[in-house]
């Protein structure tokens, strides 16, 4: 093979493989991307559950509740309050949902505890204390894959955490 043919060949095979292991880069990258998105997420979501399973007073079954909201405004914006940006772009405090949990005596595993009622875990209801508190992002937080000339559908990335509850 002459010297002329062996660069035509190299030209060839670059001009082949350039475009596939920039897309490589660039999916690894937005791997990564997704995989930091979770983490902070989850993070986030793991402190509030922290914050939650602590707290005395607080009413779970009110959305209103000041202590709660109070905490997602923390989980969300950090110590600055919502004068600043949130920690992950586009994330709210209406996306993070607080869930009272109790051990089932008849049935093995955890439930739900409704907020109705005496069996309910509302104190306004007069209701008990939960067992566990679940926090989590039930809609999913949308991330959208970036890749050149490539249209990806929106993951929904839903970090879920379950504490004992500690407070009263």
């Amino acid at each position: 093979m002459s010297e002329q043919n062996k660069k035509g060949a190299a030209l060839l095979e670059s001009t082949l493989l350039v475009p596939l292991l920039v897309l490589l880069l660039v999916g690894g990258m937005e791997f990564g991307k997704i995989t930091l998105t979770y983490y902070t997420l989850h993070k986030a979501v793991r402190g509030a559950a922290r914050m939650a399973g602590l707290l005395r007073g607080g009413d779970f079954c009110n959305a209103e509740d000041t202590q709660l909201a109070a905490i997602r405004n923390f989980v969300v914006y950090g110590p600055e309050g919502a004068a600043s940006a949130p920690l992950v772009r586009d994330f709210t405090p209406d996306q993070i949902v607080f869930t009272p949990e109790r051990l089932d005596p008849l049935n093995p595993g955890i439930t739900d505890c409704g907020c109705a009622g005496a069996d309910g875990c509302s104190p306004a209801e007069g209701g008990r204390a939960p067992d566990f508190i679940r926090v989590s992002i039930d809609s999913g937080y949308p991330f959208q894959p970036r890749i050149p000339f490539r249209t990806l559908d929106t993951i929904l990335l839903r970090p879920n955490v379950r504490v004992p509850f500690g407070g009263q």
